[in-house]
């Protein structure tokens, strides 16, 4: 029942930012509203990635621009500075997979995560991590809070199934680096933390021009499909798209662009640069825990599972329906599941006990 939104969903419509919108969807929804719930352990045990079916990048695949795609760091998306570490490189991006499939993505990216932490994060960041209390990459994925992990892991499995028209291969294949995992504000290994707020349950990072150009075509054709018979990003669910954002609030700045999936329950929402030579692209990002970071192909990317827009996938929502009327509550991670299939809630970075 979630994966197929009809035309009326209209949450964007109705509550376009969080703080204009709260007094509305209480009144909806008293539910929405309350405190954010303890976190619901998972029970499954699948581990990893099994069961997709890798799609092998065709050669140069992430290398193409847009026509904005000029800027100094526009061919590798390489980051500078960090949450007070103004100038200090960020690690290396990780190059892209031989084989395009959930776990060797999954794996590159914390790798990158992990080496911006060491290269960047000399102060924690708001889930606690820093340089200097993570040893390895399986040290950060122990040290995450588990909604923080599972921000991660729903929104790299999201990534992963939507796909390029132009040549199959996932947009998390052209996810060069991870700056920044959040799940909720005060997230605990008992508590998921907030359900919303503008700088939690989500993720930064970087990507490559060839999904720049790709996110960019999406927006100006509205997700429509093309001349080869595919849009420019296609969602998960048979038939649906990455469009232009319809959110009245805009992008979140300093981001100046914004691209949604057009239907489903949680629905994905990225933010980018339009242009990446312009001025704000390159000037320092100004968010929580990065500050100092410099990156014209920056993205961020939260999934909105209810009319507020809360993206916690381990709180539990009412107001996730068609018209934004009341549901039976239901926590994040299964809105998810029902949508898109398992997000692999077991999954754990190779070689990690």
């Amino acid at each position: 029942m979630y994966g197929a939104r009809p035309g009326l969903y209209i949450r964007a419509m109705l509550f376009p930012r969080p703080a204009l919108r709260l007094g509305l969807a209480c009144a909806l929804a008293t539910a929405a509203c309350s405190s954010p719930p303890a976190v619901t352990a998972t029970t499954s045990t699948t581990s990893g990635g099994g069961g997709d079916a890798g799609t092998k990048l065709a050669a140069g695949a992430g290398g193409g621009g847009g026509e904005n795609d000029a800027g100094p760091d526009a061919s590798t998306g390489a980051g500078t500075g960090g949450g007070g570490d103004a100038g200090q490189d960020g690690g290396e991006d990780a190059g892209a997979p031989a084989v395009d499939k959930l776990d060797p993505n999954r794996d590159r990216l914390l790798g990158t995560y992990f080496d911006f932490l060491k290269a960047s994060a000399a102060q924690p960041q708001s889930n606690g991590l820093s340089g200097s209390n993570v040893a390895s990459v399986c040290d950060v994925w122990k040290k995450l809070d588990p909604s923080s992990r599972d921000v991660f892991l729903t929104l790299t499995a999201r990534l992963q199934g939507s796909l390029l028209g132009d040549d199959g291969s996932s947009m998390l294949s052209h996810i060069t680096r991870i700056y920044r995992i959040s799940g909720g504000q005060g997230a605990t290994a008992q508590s998921a933390g907030s359900c919303g707020g503008g700088e939690y349950n989500r993720m930064i990072m970087s990507m490559d021009a060839h999904l720049h150009a790709s996110q960019i075509a999406a927006f100006t054709h509205k997700g429509a499909v093309q001349g080869n018979a595919k849009p420019d990003l296609a969602d998960i669910p048979a038939g649906m798209s990455w469009r232009d954002s319809h959110d009245l609030g805009g992008p979140h700045a300093p981001f100046d662009r914004s691209d949604e999936t057009n239907q489903g329950a949680p629905r994905g929402q990225t933010q980018y640069f339009a242009d990446t030579s312009s001025a704000v692209a390159n000037a320092p990002l100004g968010r929580l825990d990065l500050t100092a970071l410099v990156d014209p192909l920056g993205v961020e990317m939260d999934q909105d599972y209810d009319c507020p827009h809360n993206s916690n996938p381990d709180c539990s929502y009412v107001t996730y329906g068609p018209l934004c009327l009341p549901q039976a509550s239901a926590q994040g991670t299964a809105i998810y599941t029902q949508s898109y299939g398992s997000f692999e809630p077991g999954w754990k970075p190779s070689g990690c006990n």
